[in-house]
Parts: structure tokens; C-alpha cells; sequence
């Protein structure tokens, strides 16, 4: 995730030039979306059910639309303009969340490049959920 960071002279995710960045910053955005719509919704939605608005809308390979009509439809379906909100804050200048902050809280540490879970941790639950996939609905 550090790799989703930006280096100095970045301008926002629309205005990256490099791989790393794109695909990083495009993870960083998944994961803080997916962090966000969880805690708005108290845990019942994900970024999974965003996507399956998306397509519930008709928004697949076979349709043209915006970049405004995909994240309206995915904010929808999440229940909270999530997706339009964290779009809006790095698409054309550089965010730098902090990391550590959300891993803290999450309850990911990282000790001597070993990973563990402190089960005590704020959204230790929303990890779990997170870790565990996306879960059918009836």
C-alpha cells in the first residue's frame, strides 16, 4: 500500500504517470472505500455490494458510461456517497493517508516483518470481515 502513496510532485490519481501508482493508488482507493462504506453502514455493506449495484444497473463492459454514472450507481448501492467523496478528495491532487493510523486501527501490526492482529483493535471486526470475503445475500 505504501506504493499507492504520492511521490512528491504527484497531482492526484486522474493525473499519475507511472504503473505503481496507478495500480496502488487504485488499491488504496479500494481499501478505503471498502473501510468507509463498512463503517457507515455498521458492517452491512462493502465495496462488494457497490460493484454488484454497478452491474445491477447495467453498468458492464458492454455499456459506456461515466466515470460520475458508475460512482453514483456504486454509492447507491453502498448506501452512503462514499465512493463520490473519496473520488472527489484524490483524483486531482495528493492525498497521503496515514497508514499507520488504519492499520492501527484495523488492528494490523507488523513487527520485524512478521504480521499480527490485535483482536482488541477499533475495527478489528470490520478486518475479520473484510479477510473472510464477501458473505451471499439472501
Amino acid at each position: 500500500m505504501p506504493e499507492g502513496l504520492p511521490a512528491e510532485g504527484d497531482r492526484g490519481l486522474d493525473r499519475t504517470h507511472t504503473w505503481g501508482r496507478t495500480y496502488w493508488g487504485g488499491a488504496l482507493f479500494c481499501l478505503l472505500a471498502d473501510v468507509a462504506i463498512r463503517e457507515r453502514s455498521q458492517g452491512e455493506r462493502s465495496l462488494d455490494d457497490a460493484l454488484k449495484g454497478v452491474l445491477a444497473a447495467g453498468g458492464n463492459i458492454s455499456a459506456r458510461w461515466s466515470l460520475g454514472r458508475t460512482l453514483d450507481a456504486a454509492d447507491r448501492a453502498a448506501g452512503a456517497p462514499v465512493l463520490r467523496e473519496l473520488y472527489a478528495g484524490m483524483a486531482a491532487r495528493p492525498v497521503s493517508p496515514d497508514l499507520d493510523r488504519l492499520w492501527k486501527r484495523l488492528g494490523i501490526l507488523v513487527h520485524a516483518g512478521r504480521v499480527d492482529f490485535d483482536e482488541d483493535a477499533p475495527l478489528a471486526a470490520l478486518r475479520r470481515a473484510i479477510t473472510r470475503g464477501p458473505t451471499p445475500r439472501p
